[in-house]
C-alpha cells in the first residue's frame, strides 16, 4: 500500500508537469557528491562454506561515500526530470573467530544505482530555488568475503537488488543562466533484503545548455 500511494504521488507530479507554463526547453548535466546512511536489519549477507561448515550473517555497512553524475530536462520552470548514475566506493568490514579462534572474515560491499528523478522547482528568489524530488531507483549491491583460516583461503561473492523510492527536499543556488549549485536531504524506501530504508545529504553543481529558469 505505501508503494502504492508512492507511485500515485510520481504519477501525480508529471500531470502537474505537463500543465505548466511552456517555456524554451533546457537541458543539464551534474555531478553530486553524496553523504548515505543505512537502516539495517538481521538479514544481511551470508557467508557459507561447506569445509569448514560456516553459514555467517553479517550487516550491511551503514554508511557510504558516494559519488553521482546526472542528466536533466526541464519542462518548464516549475518541472522536469532528471536521470541518475551512482556508484560508491567499497565498504569493509572484518570478523574474528567465525569457526575457529584463528580464523577471520573479510566483507568488501559497494553499491550502485541508477533511476529517474522527478523535480519540481520553486523560486524564492532572483538566485534562489526550493527543490522538491521524486523517483524510483534500482538497487545493486555487491558483497566480497575472504575467510582465511591457516592455510585455508576462501571467497564468494554476494548480490542482492531491488527498487528504492526516494523523495527529496533542499535548494538551488542559480549563479548565472548556466551554473547551479544545489543541496538537498533525501529519503529512500528500499525493498533490499537486508535494508530497510536509507538517508542521503546531496551536494551537487548543475551545468546547463539553455539558460536555467530566466
Amino acid at each position: 500500500m505505501k508503494k502504492i500511494s508512492c507511485l500515485a504521488m510520481l504519477a501525480g507530479m508529471m500531470l502537474l508537469s505537463t500543465k505548466a507554463e511552456a517555456v524554451p526547453n533546457r537541458i543539464y548535466v551534474g555531478a553530486d557528491y553524496i553523504f548515505h546512511q543505512n537502516s539495517v536489519d538481521d538479514s544481511g549477507p551470508t557467508f557459507r562454506s561447506v569445509n569448514p561448515t560456516i553459514n555467517y550473517e553479517t550487516e550491511y555497512p551503514k554508511d557510504f561515500s558516494v559519488p553521482s553524475v546526472n542528466v536533466g530536462y526541464n519542462f518548464s520552470e516549475n518541472f522536469g526530470v532528471e536521470a541518475f548514475y551512482q556508484a560508491s566506493g567499497s565498504e569493509d568490514d572484518h570478523y574474528f573467530g567465525v569457526w575457529n579462534s584463528l580464523d577471520s572474515l573479510s566483507a568488501e560491499t559497494d553499491f550502485q544505482a541508477y533511476g529517474v528523478d522527478l523535480m519540481a522547482y520553486l523560486k524564492t528568489t532572483d538566485k534562489v530555488d526550493w527543490v522538491l524530488s521524486a523517483g524510483l531507483a534500482q538497487y545493486e549491491y555487491k558483497t566480497k568475503f575472504k575467510y582465511r583460516y591457516l592455510n585455508l583461503y576462501r571467497e564468494q561473492e554476494i548480490e542482492e537488488d531491488g527498487l528504492g523510492i526516494r523523495f527529496g527536499t533542499g535548494f538551488q543556488i542559480n549563479f548565472d543562466d548556466y551554473v547551479s549549485f544545489r543541496a538537498m536531504y533525501r529519503y529512500i524506501f528500499s525493498d533490499v533484503p537486508g535494508l530497510k530504508h536509507a538517508q542521503e545529504i546531496v551536494f551537487g553543481v548543475r551545468i546547463g545548455f539553455y539558460p536555467f529558469f530566466y
